[in-house]
């Protein structure tokens, strides 16, 4: 039989327009940021333009032109003055390391004044952290410096021994005594030492780290604001004509591309409507946490809370994960503030925080969508990070519910419980039909004395 390409094209149509939007999405992968940010400004706009018509009386036209005006005045006054403050505040806290390293080993110190048993799981996370030939030189470094604090000592005369003196009963045994405690008190020190050379390392890790990034987050920041310009111009012309541009695009299922309309328009209405919704959702609950924690922030007198507060607004859209990477700026700023006391309060006030989040913001602001078990969430993050990057991160949740509930078809953990409170006991659908068999009897009975 011939080959015959309207046939072949008839067979796998749908697997041939799935293949060929991936490939433009694929091709237009460098404008994918503003792509997205479009989409999401024009999607976040859209309910508080019906805000605007429905509770203000406002034209949509106007209703439009006041929420980009709302929007470019965030953008400038991130441009204007959080951006320079960010990057002062972040110069600042990196020349402040060797403050933050003195801090740190008292806090070690303290710790393990009071909880000895935490000592060796500090040192094995600090070794943990470190490359190995960074742990051999901080060991070198401690016996180095216990030979040179040892060496004036060796050419003094020694002492006479408790042995050597016979009114001294048991001579023999304090003398041996003596020498352990000595050897422990040497041993202790040594590992101290060795404890702060491995913070200093640890440390200096950290710093050269963020030496290395922070430029590349100042230029990021700078040109997510550009993109987020142009991204506000497009979204713009979207909102103001969001109707017939709707009406343009039902067009295509009259057209020769009725195919892609027939085969596409609904999946990816409805993926474009999950991923809004749950940024959507993000950034309102990501707006709550950073103003809370910056209120804590400020009550606390913590210092640089431009910077933790741009922190914190950005790990609010990683989900689980962005609370313990917000957490390390954070612990670190407030313990080279104000010491153990402010450390614990910043700490207080993040779980305060979360804890509003988790029991107040997202059943409010989520409702009963984007409900996804968290180790689950834990994985998806983790695969997307490897996988996409940033990308992967930010995008990774919502598209995993997308394929488990609305792909593969399963149901959300509440249509689940519903459907199972739906559903009668076992043993009262098998007592039911004997109910109502009963009660016919009954009436059949009646009506037969009646005759």
């Amino acid at each position: 039989m011939a080959f015959s390409v309207d046939q072949f094209y008839h067979n796998n149509r749908r697997a041939l327009i799935w293949i060929i939007l991936l490939g433009l999405i694929w091709l237009l992968r460098d404008f994918f940021a503003l792509i997205f940010l479009t989409f999401i400004l024009a999607f976040i706009a859209t309910p508080l333009t019906r805000f605007g018509e429905r509770f203000l009386h406002l034209g949509r036209r106007l209703a439009v032109i006041l929420v980009y005006i709302l929007y470019l005045t965030a953008v400038v006054s991130f441009v204007l003055y959080l951006t320079p403050r960010v990057k002062k505040e972040a110069n600042t806290l990196l020349g402040s390391f060797n403050k933050t390293e003195a801090r740190l080993n008292e806090l070690k110190r303290k710790l393990v004044l009071w909880y000895p048993s935490i000592d060796p799981l500090i040192t094995g996370y600090l070794r943990s952290i470190l490359p190995e030939e960074v742990e051999k030189k901080a060991s070198a470094g401690a016996a180095t410096a216990m030979a040179a604090k040892a060496a004036p000592a060796a050419g003094q005369e020694a002492k006479p021994a408790a042995a050597g003196n016979p009114a001294a009963p048991g001579g023999d045994a304090s003398a041996s005594s003596g020498i352990e405690r000595e050897e422990k008190k040497e041993k202790e020190e040594k590992k101290e030492k060795e404890d702060e050379l491995l913070i200093a390392a640890a440390m200096k890790m950290l710093a050269d780290k963020a030496y290395e990034k922070i430029p590349k987050l100042i230029q990021l920041l700078w040109t997510a604001s550009a993109t987020m310009l142009l991204a506000l111009l497009f979204s713009f012309l979207i909102s103001l004509d969001i109707l017939r541009l709707s009406r343009e695009i039902q067009s295509l299922g009259s057209s020769r591309l009725h195919d892609f309309y027939e085969q596409a328009a609904q999946p990816v209405v409805r993926f474009a409507y999950v991923v809004g919704r749950a940024f959507q959702a993000r950034v309102a609950i990501a707006s709550m946490n950073t103003v809370l924690t910056m209120l804590g922030l400020l009550l606390l007198g913590v210092p640089s809370v431009a910077m933790l507060s741009l922190i914190v607004f950005l790990c609010s859209f990683v989900p689980v994960l962005g609370v313990f990477i917000s957490m390390v700026p954070l612990v670190l700023v407030a313990l080279n503030a104000g010491g153990i006391g402010k450390t614990v309060a910043v700490v207080g006030l993040v779980a305060v925080v979360h804890l509003a989040e988790a029991f107040v913001l997202n059943p409010i602001i989520y409702g009963k969508h984007l409900k996804l078990n968290p180790v689950l969430v834990l994985m998806i993050l983790f695969v997307g990070y490897k996988a996409f990057g940033l990308w992967g991160v930010l995008l990774g949740v919502p598209v995993a519910y997308y394929f488990i509930h609305d792909v593969f078809g399963v149901p959300v953990l509440s249509e689940r419980v519903l459907k199972d409170r739906a559903k009668p006991p076992a043993g009262a659908a098998r007592s039911r039909p004997n109910q109502e068999s009963a009660a016919a009897s009954k009436e059949s009975a009646g009506r037969s004395g009646g005759k």
